[in-house]
């Protein structure tokens, strides 16, 4: 009885990384998807305007963006600052963005972080020319739609409270640099 028991623990010792090995992602399928956002890989620098409440924010933007481990994941940072006269610059927008595949279901996600402390996970889907991405709020979500060509990042944040009518509360406008 003894005897039978040790030979089982044995085999699923020995079986279990093979089964592990089978149930593993290939990360072929994960590289060749995050490929197709190659167009976002760069630096980027430009303007972009932000509502906040009836004020409308204008800033310098930067954002950065660069394949990690391999491809297998883009690294997004975006800063905006307004001038200061006299002094630096005044940071009013600091967010870092993580951006995988998920080769199990298919899907792409967006990490997100900002200075602030808030955080969130949004799925990211392709778009013509782009990425989308939606994040729910207090009394309504925000939609992202960013579109890119050789040199030109366009984006746009809308608001709704319904999720049928938008109204834009967010833009910008960046410049690839060489």
């Amino acid at each position: 009885m003894r005897s039978c028991a040790l030979i089982g623990i044995l085999l699923g010792t020995i079986a279990a990384p093979v089964t592990l090995r089978a149930q593993a992602p290939d990360p072929a399928v994960a590289q060749r998807a995050m490929a197709k956002l190659d167009f976002m890989v760069g630096r980027w620098r430009g303007q972009a305007w932000q509502q906040q409440g009836d004020k409308r924010v204008e800033t310098r933007m930067l954002e950065v963006v660069e394949r990690k481990l391999g491809g297998a994941i883009l690294l997004v940072e975006g800063r905006g600052t307004i001038p200061v006269p006299g002094a630096e610059d005044r940071v009013v927008h600091h967010a870092l963005g993580i951006i995988s595949f998920d080769s199990r279901a298919g899907t792409y996600t967006l990490r997100s972080y900002l200075a602030t402390g808030q955080s969130g996970d949004f799925a990211l889907t392709l778009v013509d020319g782009g990425v989308s991405w939606t994040r729910e709020l207090p009394g309504g979500r925000i939609r992202n739609t960013a579109r890119y060509t050789a040199d030109e990042w366009h984006e746009i944040g809308e608001f709704s409270r319904d999720g049928t009518s938008w109204a834009q509360v967010m833009e910008l406008r960046l410049r690839r640099e060489p």
